[in-house]
């Protein structure tokens, strides 16, 4: 039986280099393409055909940033799938990146100058928007999306003769000082990707836990 890879943000970046890699590694997978822009995720299905002629490509429409298109993108995978062997919860997005010029130059000339460009730490900031769910926008789209996915799809997630593996790509951008329990959603900063990513890394040991103490993880 072919293993079901599902991954995420897979039309372009890391996505579509990770979707690459695994056909380089195993062209007998079902491999799924979760995007948002189906003509994008067509062109980069097309593009790993190009390379990979045999592969069993799909493509599905989702949106992170919209609990109605999540819920929509899980009951069609648990339509298509009786499982799921890899989820790679690689979608995220940056809007509106901005450099902020008093940290930059204040950076500069100080101790801290490598460590400012290697992580960006206080010099991109980004301007956030609520969506029509009421939630910031990077927070839904980095960090509540694929929870609610990974729980709308839990049941084709645990196996007990073949487990499966869940995993959410981190950043270097993922940093505590730009993460508040009081302010999870960062609607009083100006570095929301910096606070979701540190969140999904939270989020990521918290289910590994959770699923780990389950029969078959």
């Amino acid at each position: 039986m072919k293993k079901v890879v599902l991954v995420t943000g897979a039309n372009s970046g890391i996505g579509l280099a990770l979707c690459e890699r695994l056909l380089e590694e195993d062209d007998q997978i079902h491999l799924c393409l979760a995007c948002r822009n189906m003509q994008r995720a067509e062109t980069a299905r097309i593009s790993l055909l190009s390379l990979h002629p045999a592969a069993d490509i799909g493509i599905l429409q989702v949106n992170l940033g919209s609990l109605k298109s999540v819920c929509q993108a899980a009951m069609e995978v648990k339509r298509r799938y009786r499982r799921i062997d890899f989820l790679y919860l690689n979608a995220g997005i940056m809007p509106n990146p901005c450099i902020n010029l008093k940290v930059f130059f204040s950076g500069l000339f100080s101790r801290k100058v490598v460590h400012m460009f290697a992580t960006g730490e206080g010099l991109l900031t980004q301007k956030d928007q609520v969506t029509k769910d009421g939630l910031q926008e990077v927070f839904e789209t980095n960090v509540f999306g694929h929870f609610v996915l990974i729980r709308a799809i839990e049941p084709l997630l645990c196996h007990i003769d073949n487990p499966s593996q869940l995993i959410w790509t981190s950043s270097s951008n993922a940093r505590k000082s730009a993460f508040s329990l009081l302010d999870y959603q960062h609607t009083q900063g100006q570095e929301s990707y910096s606070s979701s990513k540190y969140a999904t890394d939270l989020l990521s040991v918290a289910l590994n836990r959770h699923f780990n103490k389950q029969k078959g993880w």
